[in-house]
């Protein structure tokens, strides 16, 4: 996940879990700055319709 889609996923869940995982495992240093500025993990079934578009496509991290 890029850092704007996890900003974008974020934004929709804001109160998700504490991530499991450290966030330096990602490979993308923004998404690892990302993750440690919000603290929270995004939970798939959570943004499930996004990541469909994302596969059809259709989606973009800007609304």
């Amino acid at each position: 996940m890029t850092a704007a889609g996890y900003r974008a996923a974020v934004a929709r869940t804001p109160h998700g879990p504490v991530p499991v995982a450290s966030p330096q495992h990602l490979g993308d240093p923004a998404s690892t700055q990302a993750m440690t500025e919000h603290g929270t993990a995004v939970v798939e079934e959570l943004v499930a319709d996004v990541v469909l578009e994302a596969l059809a496509g259709n989606w973009s991290p800007v609304p």
